[in-house]
């Protein structure tokens, strides 16, 4: 007998304030205004220029800037999935090493910073995508550094995940994991 699906539970992620995304504007605008006076006096290109690469620069701005607030961490079944920035990862809650679980907070547990950006999407107090973690793959959705839930998972990678209750994810995570045990 099969299980009736059940409708994602929804995990709110820990905010990241908005000024952050001054390390994103401020060069992009800089950019922008140095390609704007180069090209004003170079005598080897046309103003008609500006009107290809100014919006470029701001879809481009526009694109990155819509990224950053694409964030969610929501129970799917028997799954959790965490979606940021330009980043899914879909993980079966039976591959998790939930007895190795522990919210930290990265300032005191360096051990568990991301070290090394593989392919991911970052500005100070913001990470997302994939990561290494020492010797480890880790997928992150930080956007607060003082309380990231770490889960260990089976095939020795790692998620790092700002929830704005690490608790009640770890514990909805828990009660998941149990039923799947009794079998």
């Amino acid at each position: 007998m099969s299980r009736a699906p059940t409708p994602p539970l929804a995990f709110s992620v820990a905010p990241a304030p908005i000024w952050r995304l001054l390390w994103l504007w401020v060069p992009m605008a800089g950019a922008m205004a140095v390609v704007t006076v180069t090209t004003l006096q170079s005598s080897q290109r046309s103003p008609l220029e500006l009107g290809y690469t100014l919006p470029f620069v701001l879809l481009v701005t526009g694109v990155l800037t819509w990224a950053f607030f694409r964030r969610r961490i929501f129970l799917e079944g028997d799954d959790l999935v965490v979606v940021s920035t330009f980043y899914r990862r879909r993980v079966p809650v039976a591959s998790l090493q939930l007895d190795k679980a522990r919210i930290v907070d990265l300032a005191e547990h360096h051990e568990f910073k991301p070290s090394h950006k593989i392919n991911g999407y970052a500005m100070p107090g913001f990470q997302s995508g994939h990561y290494r973690l020492g010797g480890r793959k880790a997928f992150c959705l930080i956007t607060d550094a003082s309380r990231v839930l770490y889960l260990p998972l089976r095939d020795d990678s790692v998620l790092l995940l700002s929830p704005e209750q690490p608790r009640a994810l770890l514990e909805a995570l828990q009660a998941l994991a149990v039923p799947a045990r009794a079998h």
